[in-house]
């Protein structure tokens, strides 16, 4: 059986999520939960795209030795980033407060996104992607896209973690949840009886609380 911790150890080592390593070898971020918490064993295939996605030997992911590559990336330095506070994944919230937390990422990362800023997810709408108590890294620099998942203002008031679609002066709040009492809210800028909408950043990065499976 593979070592599900050698596959987590590296992944971390890299600065990536799962979703990031999904990504990388073709495949979702559910299926490398499984593959980290032992739920499920990775073909021989999927063990050396990972090997060499993640830069380290196949030795090393079955547990058999260590790797100088993992060694070094352990050594690496990790920065602290400010956790600014709660956004809503359901129904949005006031504005997003200012805490007194940070949490610390790898240098890759810090050094992608070093204006960025975690938020901790509270609801179910984006439960498909994140759990609750999730930490999710935003950054207000990274341009937003059709797509994307961003943090978004809604009457200057209201902050929500959602899917954003635009269609010319259209933008389309979607919910990725397994709660189907969650629905998309779609709202027309051009309509002077609008809400306003900002657009505060793009989500870049995740944590997942202790404890989680996908």
């Amino acid at each position: 059986m593979l070592n599900r911790y050698k596959i987590a150890e590296a992944r971390k080592a890299k600065g990536w999520n799962q979703q990031e390593l999904a990504e990388k070898i073709g495949t979702t971020q559910q299926v490398i939960s499984r593959y980290e918490s032992g739920d499920r064993d990775p073909k021989a295939s999927v063990i050396a795209a990972m090997s060499s996605a993640l830069g380290v030997t196949v030795s090393y992911l079955l547990g058999m030795d260590e790797d100088p590559n993992v060694i070094q990336m352990r050594r690496s330095p990790s920065h602290p980033m400010p956790v600014v506070g709660r956004i809503a994944a359901g129904t949005p919230r006031e504005a997003i407060y200012q805490t007194d937390e940070t949490h610390s990422v790898p240098d890759d990362l810090w050094q992608a996104h070093s204006g960025g800023f975690w938020l901790i997810v509270s609801g179910n709408s984006m439960n498909r992607l994140f759990a609750e108590g999730t930490l999710v890294l935003i950054d207000p620099d990274e341009e937003v896209r059709n797509g994307d998942v961003a943090v978004v203002f809604v009457n200057g008031d209201d902050a929500t973690l959602k899917r954003v679609y635009f269609d010319g002066e259209t933008v389309r709040l979607h919910p990725d949840s397994y709660d189907p009492e969650y629905i998309d809210r779609v709202i027309d800028r051009s309509d002077p009886d609008a809400p306003d909408v900002r657009i505060v950043g793009k989500a870049v990065s995740y944590a997942a609380p202790d404890g989680w499976r996908a």
